[in-house]
């Protein structure tokens, strides 16, 4: 996390600026920034996952009376499946090629980094008071629509960043390509170096899908998390 603040020093020239025009100058110029977090590409490719880049937003947000500039990123990454369902080409007891080769990009798997934010003893969590369906599509644009049950179905530890964070499960339901079908929704929150990170798991929960072998995969790529300023990215604005 990086934290800046601006305070023009004008006694030099004879100026003394007063409290009030200080605070001014801090509210226009005080900005807040998370470091990106990404996977290694050899690990994304090992378990058949493509990143499709990461996007920076800038918020304004009001803490303790001041307007603070916050810098998020959000890293998406998507595995191709070819679901047995009827909408795609498949069929729940089509067990053989069927010629529908294209796939479907269901596997999704986002990485949300935004700032831990102090001002004035009053701390502020930018994403605190979303819902597990609102962190979901902030992280990727796949799936549509996304409802995310109340209570988790499932929890396991996993390994990352030098550390154990508790991953919790969910059963949702969403819309991919106008095709509303039932979804896996995985969660977890290993917040690292004045960071809020914020990891989230998309995949269909459909009859004849593997959905333990996918939150393997999920696993995997959670284990290999890299977060810092050193990481490499291909940065994307967002709108």
């Amino acid at each position: 996390m990086h934290r800046r603040q601006f305070v023009a020093a004008l006694a030099s020239g004879g100026v003394v600026a007063s409290a009030g025009c200080l605070g001014d100058l801090l509210e226009e110029v005080t900005t807040v920034s998370a470091s990106p977090a990404i996977v290694p590409e050899s690990v994304a490719t090992e378990v058949g996952y493509d990143y499709r880049g990461t996007e920076e937003s800038v918020r304004t947000e009001s803490v303790a009376g001041e307007t603070v500039e916050v810098t998020n990123y959000a890293s998406e990454y998507v595995r191709t499946i070819d679901l047995p369902l009827d909408p795609f080409g498949g069929g729940e007891d089509d067990g053989e090629d069927d010629g529908n080769t294209d796939g479907v990009e269901a596997g999704v798997f986002g990485l949300l980094t935004t700032p831990e934010v102090s001002v004035a003893g009053e701390n502020f969590n930018p994403v605190g008071d979303m819902n597990r369906a609102e962190i979901a599509e902030r992280v990727q644009d796949r799936y549509g629509e996304l409802e995310v049950g109340d209570d988790p179905v499932g929890r396991r530890s996993v390994p990352v960043l030098g550390d154990t964070t508790t991953v919790e499960t969910f059963e949702g339901e969403a819309t991919i390509q106008e095709v509303t079908i039932d979804v896996v929704v995985d969660v977890a929150r290993p917040d690292r170096g004045g960071d809020h990170l914020v990891v989230v798991g998309v995949y269909p929960d459909e009859t004849g899908f593997d959905r333990e072998a996918e939150a393997e995969r999920i696993d995997t790529l959670i284990e290999a998390i890299e977060h810092g300023d050193g990481v490499e990215v291909n940065l994307e604005e967002s709108d």
